[in-house]
């Protein structure tokens, strides 16, 4: 009888249009929406090496220490490689002018007495010359008074410990840092929990006042436990077969990258799609109005989730999480983005674990509110 009654359920969802739309063709759709709009957002805030011109007179061939500066940076004898800041040429000053014109170079770098940038107008270039710039004249300032101040510096290795660059910080993630994952993540979140749609219709099947249906089920000689339960298991199923797909497409077509722990990835799509489905039984059991109202309780309550988790605005996510901490644990939709994030950014499972358990505890609590308000409903006539 359980086989029975799966079987049947199963073909029944598999037909709803509101249960394709909102679990399967609404999330490929947003997808590739953002795909489109964000797609190109990381590679645009990459930038290559950065053509300058050197004004080339007596004044720059005195000038030993911006010269030591510029080869730390660029090779002014050879091309510019990949790894190199700048790609320098050494003009006079009047190929430098054209040079700049007609948009060679991105600044010309001069030096009279002291060093000096003239550009032809602002952006991300520009910041980086000027920056280099400043950083070369403070360390010239600096230099300057510690001599000053005690002339056997140099022969106590001044110069070697100011050319003596020692990092501090140690990278610990797992991936490239890449804020726009996030709207995926919280994209695919929004899918497990859209499972909620299914849940709505594995519920009402049960409510006799609310369907014809479930008027007969409530009559037939099967325990209604038995009968939930079936169709819960078919609404799994379908759900895990329908994730499985947004997730190869976004992986697979869309290039998203989710880390290399497939399996612990599958599993955070299982438990978020269960998840899902129980808050939907739970919403249905709850809300006794019509089949519309649930779908509109549950799609809204949804997408407030979503938008937390920064599925419209990637840093939502951070303003909640340092505001509302609170707000941010008992978001399943929040729980399931940062499992994925925990595990692309950091090598170990304790904040990936923590996201799991409790997402886990929450679907426990959701089915249990399910049973327990079903239980309790009873019908003076059918």
């Amino acid at each position: 009888m359980f086989g029975h009654i799966f079987i049947n359920n199963l073909k029944a969802l598999v037909r709803t249009k509101e249960v394709i739309f909102w679990t399967l063709l609404y999330p490929i759709a947003l997808a590739t929406f953002f795909f489109l709009a964000f797609g190109n957002l990381a590679s645009a805030e990459l930038f290559g090496t950065i053509d300058v011109v050197v004004v080339q007179d007596a004044h720059f061939e005195r000038s030993t220490p911006l010269y030591a500066a510029l080869s730390s940076v660029s090779d002014l004898d050879k091309d510019a490689s990949e790894n190199d800041v700048f790609r320098v040429a050494l003009a006079d000053a009047d190929t430098a002018a054209r040079m700049l014109d007609e948009g060679e170079v991105s600044g010309i770098i001069s030096y009279d007495g002291g060093v000096r940038l003239t550009v032809s107008g602002s952006g991300v270039d520009q910041t980086i010359i000027k920056g280099f710039l400043d950083g070369y004249l403070q360390s010239q300032s600096t230099v300057s008074q510690i001599i000053k101040d005690n002339p056997d510096a140099i022969g106590e290795g001044l110069i070697a410990d100011i050319a003596d660059r020692t990092g501090y910080v140690r990278e610990n993630t797992g991936g490239n840092p890449d804020t726009t994952v996030i709207y995926f993540y919280s994209l695919l979140a929004m899918t497990c929990l859209l499972a909620a749609t299914v849940g709505i219709q594995e519920t009402i099947k049960v409510q006799a006042d609310l369907s014809p249906l479930a008027a007969r089920n409530n009559v037939a000689p099967v325990k209604k436990f038995k009968l939930f339960l079936s169709s819960v298991s078919a609404a799994v199923l379908l759900q895990l077969v329908i994730i499985l797909l947004v997730l190869a497409y976004v992986v697979f077509v869309l290039g998203v990258d989710f880390g290399p722990k497939t399996g612990l990835v599958l599993l955070t799509c299982a438990l978020g799609c269960v998840t899902g489905i129980f808050f939907g039984t739970l919403v249905s059991a709850a809300v006794r109005r019509s089949e519309g109202i649930k779908y509109a309780v549950v799609i809204s309550l949804t997408l407030l989730f979503s938008f937390l988790s920064g599925m419209m605005y990637a840093e939502m996510k951070y303003i909640v999480q340092q505001n509302v901490p609170l707000l941010a644990y008992i978001n399943p939709v929040n729980l399931i983005t940062d499992a994925f994030y925990a595990l692309y950014y950091y090598d170990g499972l304790s904040r990936y674990l923590t996201n799991i358990l409790l997402l886990g505890c929450m679907g426990a609590v959701f089915a249990a509110l399910t049973c327990l308000i079903l239980r309790r409903q009873k019908y003076a006539s059918i």
